[in-house]
């Protein structure tokens, strides 16, 4: 006869679906091999029809390695007043950029702290004054002049670890840095 008494509890391999295990093995890897680290992302985009596009995101760089994901990624965006309606503008596709990569942190962050969430919610609001994309006056920014992300977060630990990891996270956040810090952007035409 057997009993569970002796039997240690298996500890679960991933937490808020973060497999933290292979997450820990990876920082692990890259601090002995830093050229592991050297990651390349690609998004390829093809005109639709007036101001619509479509990108097609599967190939990747990364751990040394040409990779692909899982399977092929299309997102198609459009402008609300120029365009067709065949999807979000570019713009709003930043805000889920930023949006997305905050929660993601949020949840690696708690896995590696052992906190187990409920709840992440990220909005994130952009304020953009079109008269500098549409030429109507060259001093006005193309871009988002302000970006508000609200975050909230619920699970198993006080309310100043939660908002801790929220902190963590648009730390160690890559759009986040993106957009708060000046990034080397070249143009290149293609014939």
């Amino acid at each position: 006869m057997t009993t569970t008494e002796n039997i240690a509890p298996v500890a679960p391999a991933e937490r808020n679906g973060v497999p933290f295990e292979k997450l820990f093995g990876t920082i692990a890897k890259m601090g002995d091999n830093p050229e592991l680290a050297a990651f390349e992302f690609t998004a390829t985009n093809t005109w639709v029809d007036g101001t619509a596009s479509t990108s097609t995101i599967h190939e990747w760089f990364g751990a040394g390695a040409e990779q692909q994901h899982v399977r092929e990624f299309t997102a198609t965006s459009d402008h609300p007043t120029l365009g067709h309606g065949h999807g979000p503008t570019p713009h709003e596709f930043v805000l889920h950029a930023l949006a997305s990569c905050i929660a993601a942190g949020v949840a690696t962050t708690a896995a590696a702290r052992n906190i187990e969430l409920t709840k992440i919610d990220t909005v994130a609001h952009g304020k953009i004054d079109v008269r500098g994309i549409l030429g109507v006056d060259p001093d006005v920014r193309n871009g988002f002049n302000h970006i508000d992300i609200d975050v909230t977060v619920e699970g198993n630990a006080p309310r100043s670890e939660l908002d801790a990891l929220i902190a963590a996270s648009a730390k160690r956040s890559a759009v986040f840095d993106s957009l708060a810090n000046p990034t080397t952007l070249d143009v290149h035409p293609t014939r």
